[in-house]
């Protein structure tokens, strides 16, 4: 069954409105809110990255420690989800600290995801000095056996027109039918990055299970 709620604007927020936490009460405490971020279980800091990202002022040093050194793949994931909303900042740290997350040895799909995710929300020009590395970043994401990040990376690469994409993208479109978890499958955010390079509109989408989760029992 399709969960009952609107298609929020991005992957965290998907998360809450699915689940239901996003009535939960919020604390306004910075330092609370970055030990949530830091070391708190998944409703924690997923709620910590939220309230952070919707500060005028962010604790952008703080978030890329945590993003860097905290122990659970969620809390990293999160702080990378925080990170991604730290907009027009001349010193590109939230975008080097994305950048080197995702190309991170080892790191889970989850949070590579969020920095892909990240590249499109934070929507660097071409003339930005971090671009080569971005668009390489994305074209490897494509490739990439996991299908979280293949499916953020076509988001990333519709997100910024990255026309270099369009092969593997077009590819993508055509034999991808693997579900990224809580949104659909590979194939259509395919198609939709197809589009959005072409500056077409595309058609609105709800989530949907994995495969698994719709196959009759045997």
């Amino acid at each position: 069954m399709l969960p009952s709620c609107v298609m929020p604007a991005s992957k965290l927020e998907i998360r809450f409105a699915c689940s239901g936490e996003a009535t939960r009460p919020r604390s306004m405490d910075l330092k609370k809110q970055l030990a949530d971020l830091r070391g708190g279980d998944m409703s924690d800091a997923f709620e910590a990255a939220k309230n952070l990202s919707n500060r005028t002022r962010k604790p952008v040093d703080e978030i890329i420690a945590i993003l860097n050194e905290a122990q659970s793949a969620h809390n990293r994931e999160a702080a990378a989800y925080a990170l991604s909303w730290a907009f027009g900042r001349r010193d590109q740290k939230p975008l080097e600290a994305l950048l080197a997350t995702f190309d991170k040895v080892g790191e889970s799909p989850g949070v590579r995801g969020q920095a892909l995710e990240g590249f499109g929300l934070q929507h660097p020009s071409r003339r930005n000095r971090l671009w080569s590395g971005i668009e390489a970043a994305i074209l490897r994401g494509l490739a990439d056996e996991a299908t979280e990040v293949r499916f953020w990376a076509c988001y990333a690469a519709g997100e910024l027109q990255v026309k270099s994409a369009l092969p593997k993208l077009q590819e993508l479109a055509e034999n991808d039918t693997e579900i990224c978890l809580n949104w659909w499958r590979v194939s259509e955010e395919a198609a939709d990055a197809i589009e959005w390079i072409h500056g077409r509109k595309t058609e609105f989408r709800l989530p949907m299970p994995r495969q698994s989760e719709t196959e009759e029992p045997k």
